[in-house]
């Protein structure tokens, strides 16, 4: 997509705008997932990508580039030049409206008049009166007057200029600053300012000041100046101004301060309001002074009735705060009895939060079994909970229930605390929510037999466990490592799979009208030959909840771990029979099976074509590690005896294009939760697959595009897999190793692995120098800028490469890579400085590498 800049061609008429996207419409070449006569190969016309807004989230991918007509040179700008565009104009706008508010008075209306039509002239002036009538009435007795040296008249001038501007326009948050700002200095530069500002300029700044907003963050330290200077000239400050300086004080941590004028103004009356009362008992109670916060809360009471009991909150917590744990409950029953039916859900969770902060899960526990009380009732629960069903309510309960085991690492605390939660709930309402919060925290512990127990409790109240439930304790039985508990999970994760086998066949007959067998297909339904000698499980005592995908995965990961690659074959049997998609995770043990027990690409290659359309989710990054695992394999000619690397698997760059469709096929919040899936391993799994196909064109692209999609960089490791690429390009069968992260390879000749690395030295340093030349020193780069040096570094080295296999012919180089960016779906990307050290026209170095591969 091209993006033109009107501004730009009418001033720059040689220059114009172009916006590349890494996600352009050339690189959406994945088919969708759910049809089944789509291939998910990648072909060679991609199609069209649907056109839809740019958010946020997609920001990043948007890289803007400006190019000469004449030479088609380019450069990458930075920032979007129709915000630039927008911006520039936004500031003549506010330069016209600043200099048209100069420059508005008398005579610049009569100017205006002048021009004008005499019919329309006559409704211009009377609209003019009524502006000029009603700004006289905001702004008549602002102006402050005084006798001052020459040098302060015009800062008084700006302040008297501030506060008209205000009163004309008293939202705007630029104005508010504004009056601040010359508030201050006039303030600063003239003592006597403060003597001479009338009443009304005074209310004018409070008003200004007191706003609450995210804009007026200094809105407290404004107030506290401003009630001081009203103070200093004895200027008269109303009730709620002093009610707000405590309020001031209080949120500056100026306590004593703060008592002291509540009690001024507490003293200075006979019948204090109802306002000062109640901001008496936050101030008392906030500073732990509860006797004096009680009496004062009895007063109030006492005199207000009808008073909010809410206010009771502040007490309890400082009770909690000073060991009184007992008058804390009591504030609480207090708070109860006033508020009565008007206590709602909201008011339950406060108290129960405060005393759960405080550490005290008894009393907490004691304010749930009130709530429940208050809502056991269906009709009255809904109504109470705000729930609009039953479930809705079960769900808002079960969300308290968990508060109240939050944090608790002790297992006989758990128990306990779960055990008097779930005694407080009336016998309908006990489900199965509260007890699979109360599992998954047994299973977090490791606390696994009492995970256990916590089942048969289910059992024995009635409540049959879902499979995902049990999915997460046969996961935690195979965590353990303990053979007893590992039997007990397999036998029932087979159970489960056996139900829902038996469960599959009875539909289907039911579909079909036939007779509905005793002999239902089973679990055993194979020959010993495929399974090995593993035991198949007996019936358990309890019945099992119905197998889920989720019973195959977890099955299917114990043996991966275990190497048992003929019981994930059976598991796959099984999926058809029990009528169950099979999803990414498995898709990922089934590759996974098909690569260490074949070992044939082909088949392998196959499969993923066959299965991967089908899965519901699609394939993810462990699924294309897998491919890439056997691309290593495949093209290796120490381990493909066969020599098979040009048939039934694809090349680096067609794989890669692939997984480019794969990720842009995936909207912006997909992609970013990628990058963190997409580890070390399998960075190094593609570039050493380029590097044993001797691509270094594809590993370029492959090493820009990787940085873009998944933001991850090159790290030393990486490099000098690289360099004993390089190191060994004239090597017919380069020897090959299994390292931590992917194979690498060994070079065959250690002299030219040092020649290389002086290469890539030099070239550092190189670009060092010329990065401190131009002022941006690499020792102080912040990190991105680093990794992006890093990335640039080994584009440049790559390219020397290129240039000396293609006898210094640049030209032709730059259209290998372009033919590489568009076999890997990246038509349009960057990749990185083409000749910044001016390597290519100084070929010192090529030399010196040929004539020591030479020797």
């Amino acid at each position: 997509m091209h993006v033109f800049s009107l501004r730009r061609s009418t001033l720059q008429p040689r220059l114009f705008q172009q916006a590349c996207r890494l996600a352009s419409t050339s690189t959406r070449r994945i088919a969708p997932r759910n049809h089944r006569n789509k291939r998910l190969a990648a072909r060679s016309s991609p199609p069209a990508r649907p056109s839809a807004p740019v958010d946020d989230e997609e920001e990043e991918a948007v890289r803007w580039f400006e190019q000469d007509v004449e030479t088609g040179a380019t450069r990458r700008i930075a920032g979007n030049p129709e915000e630039l565009e927008a911006a520039e104009l936004r500031q003549k706008i506010a330069a016209l409206e600043q200099e048209l508010s100069e420059y508005q008075d008398q005579e610049s209306d009569e100017d205006m008049l002048a021009a004008m039509e005499p019919e329309d002239r006559a409704k211009m002036e009377k609209a003019l009166a009524v502006r000029n009538e009603q700004q006289t009435e905001l702004t008549n007795g602002l102006n402050v007057s005084l006798d001052m040296p020459p040098l302060t008249v015009p800062l008084l001038k700006k302040f008297n200029m501030s506060l008209r501007r205000a009163a004309l326009q008293p939202h705007s948050v630029a104005r508010r600053k504004d009056l601040w700002r010359w508030y201050g200095r006039a303030r600063y530069s003239i003592p006597a300012l403060s003597s001479m500002i009338p009443k009304k300029a005074w209310q004018l700044i409070w008003d200004s000041q007191s706003v609450e907003s995210h804009t007026n963050p200094e809105r407290l330290h404004h107030m506290a100046q401003l009630l001081r200077d009203m103070t200093l000239v004895d200027m008269e400050i109303m009730p709620e101004q002093s009610l707000v300086l405590i309020e001031t004080l209080l949120a500056l941590d100026k306590n004593e301060e703060a008592v002291a004028s509540w009690q001024y103004i507490f003293d200075s009356t006979s019948t204090p309001s109802e306002k000062v009362l109640a901001l008496g008992v936050r101030l008392f109670a906030q500073n732990d002074r509860v006797a004096k916060a009680n009496t004062i809360m009895m007063q109030l009471f006492d005199r207000f009735p009808e008073h909010d009991p809410r206010i009771i909150i502040t007490l309890l917590s400082a009770n909690l705060r000073t060991g009184r744990d007992e008058t804390a409950f009591g504030c609480y029953v207090l708070m109860s009895q006033k508020l009565g039916e008007d206590m709602n859900m909201e008011d339950y969770d406060v108290v129960s939060l405060t005393f759960l902060e405080h550490n005290k899960k008894d009393y907490a526990l004691a304010v749930f079994r009130d709530m429940m009380l208050r809502g056991s009732n269906k009709e009255v629960s809904e109504q109470f909970l705000g729930a609009s069903g039953q479930n809705d309510a079960y769900e808002e309960v079960f969300k308290r229930m968990e508060l109240l085991t939050e944090g608790t690492n002790d297992l006989k605390e758990l128990n306990a605390t779960a055990l008097k939660a779930l005694s407080a709930l009336p016998r309908p309402w006990q489900n199965k929510f509260f007890y699979g919060s109360w599992l998954k925290k047994l299973i977090g512990m490791g606390q696994l037999e009492a995970a256990t127990k916590v089942v048969e409790l289910m059992y024995e109240r009635g409540i049959e466990p879902d499979a995902k439930h049990l999915n997460g304790l046969i996961g935690g039985y195979f965590r353990s490592q303990v053979p007893e508990l590992e039997d007990r999970g397999e036998q029932m994760a087979w159970k489960m799979i056996q139900r829902r086998l038996e469960l599959s066949y009875r539909h289907r007959c039911i579909k079909r009208g036939e007779k509905v067998e005793d002999i239902a297909p089973s679990i055993y339904d194979t020959s010993a030959s495929n399974i090995g000698d593993v035991e198949m499980p007996a019936h358990l005592a309890r019945p099992v909840p119905i197998g889920t995908i989720e019973t195959f995965n977890v099955l299917a990961l114990q043996y991966s771990i275990k190497e048992n690659w003929a019981l994930i074959h059976h598991l796959n049997r099984m999926l058809r029979p029990a009528k169950l998609w099979l999803d990414t995770v498995f898709l990922n043990h089934l590759l996974n099976m098909i690569f260490n027990t074949y070992h044939d690409e082909k088949r392998l290659w196959q499969k993923f074509l066959n299965k991967a359309k089908h899965v519901t989710g699609g394939p993810d990054i462990e699924t294309y590690n897998i491919l890439w695992t056997a691309q290593l394999e495949h093209l290796n000619p120490k381990i493909n005896k066969e020599n098979k690397a040009n048939t039934g698997y694809p090349s680096p760059r067609q794989l890669f294009g692939l997984m480019t469709s794969w990720y842009h096929s995936k909207d912006a919040r997909a992609r970013s939760l990628l990058a963190p899936d997409f580890t070390p391993e399998v960075f190094t799994k593609i570039i050493s697959s380029f590097c044993l196909q001797k691509d270094f064109a594809g590993c370029l692209v492959a090493l820009h595009g990787i940085a873009r999609m998944y933001n991850a960089y090159p790290d030393p490791e990486l490099a000098r897999v690289i360099l004993i690429a390089v190191a060994n390009m004239s090597e017919a069968e380069p020897v090959t190793l299994r390292g931590r992260r992917g194979r690498q390879q060994l070079p065959a000749s250690v002299a030219r692995l040092k020649t290389t690395s002086k290469v890539m030295a030099e070239l550092a340093n190189r670009r060092a120098e010329a990065a401190a030349a131009s002022g941006n020193h690499i020792e102080s780069m912040d990190v991105q800028a680093r990794k992006e040096e890093a990335l640039n570094l080994l584009s440049e080295f790559l390219r020397l490469v290129l240039v000396k296999q293609n006898k210094n012919s640049v030209d032709v180089v730059e259209k290998e890579i372009q033919e590489a960016a568009v076999t890997c779906q990246l038509p349009g990307i960057v990749t990185g400085d083409k000749d910044c050290s001016n390597v290519v026209a100084d070929l010192n170095l090529e030399l010196v590498l040929r004539k020591e591969e030479e020797v």
